[in-house]
């Protein structure tokens, strides 16, 4: 799910809301007005949004996905998550969107094997069982799964845990992601890193930070209070 741009945004909540005056039950308005609302880190908003979405169609699986991706998981709500994920996969059991969100979030609770499941019928299997993997201690078995994803994030990673620096750098040099930048220093377990990179990922919205945030690749930054500040300056609560 790509990044909205500002002016995207703009545009957005321009016509969800005109959506909804001419149609007060149009389901997709009160969904699209969720994702412009978390975007701007309106969580109470957003929430109401989404939720009224899923009132009038609760067969779709989409605005469910939105909701997990933009409030709930971000937030770190991972229990009602985990069960807006499972009614979905009920409308829509072989979506690979929903698979591979599926798995990310059972990564986030913890529950790798049953994340496992899901990545084999996701859209991005190798950089989703590579997780799986990482999550595990299994880091070489990682890397051969993550030289595979089409996005190298994942394999920087990867790299810093297996002390493997030059290769490492070679990624730094060609990939200039945020995330990306993110996980290379969490892979080298530098917490200074990790928080500046962070803190530049901030101006790509509290939704992004969340997200991150929340990944098992950065639990070893829990209980540093400069966590806290962190999110706070995103637009997240603490």
């Amino acid at each position: 799910m790509r990044d909205a741009e500002p002016d995207d945004l703009v545009k957005m909540r321009a016509a969800a809301e005109r959506a909804i005056l001419l149609d007060p039950l149009l389901e997709e308005a009160h969904d699209a007005l969720g994702v412009v609302y978390a975007r701007d880190g309106r969580w109470r908003q957003s929430e109401a949004s989404f939720r009224r979405a899923i009132k009038l169609n609760p067969n779709s699986p989409a605005t469910r996905i939105n909701f997990v991706f933009n409030v709930l998981w971000p937030l770190g709500h991972i229990d009602e998550a985990i069960q807006q994920l499972k009614a979905a996969e009920k409308a829509d059991p072989l979506s690979p969107a929903l698979q591979f969100v599926y798995g990310d979030v059972l990564l986030a609770a913890g529950r790798y094997k049953e994340a496992a499941q899901h990545c084999q019928r996701s859209s991005e299997a190798a950089e989703c069982q590579g997780r799986v993997l990482l999550a595990e201690g299994r880091i070489d078995d990682a890397i051969r799964s993550l030289v595979l994803a089409p996005n190298t994030r994942y394999l920087g990673y990867a790299y810093g845990r297996a002390g493997r620096r030059d290769e490492v750098e070679k990624l730094a040099a060609v990939s200039r992601g945020a995330l990306q930048r993110v996980l290379i220093y969490a892979g080298l377990g530098d917490r200074d890193g990790t928080l500046g990179a962070l803190d530049h990922m901030i101006e790509l919205g509290p939704v992004r930070v969340g997200l991150t945030l929340g990944g098992p690749e950065l639990s070893f930054l829990r209980g540093d209070p400069r966590v806290n500040a962190l999110r706070k300056k995103a637009g997240l609560p603490e």
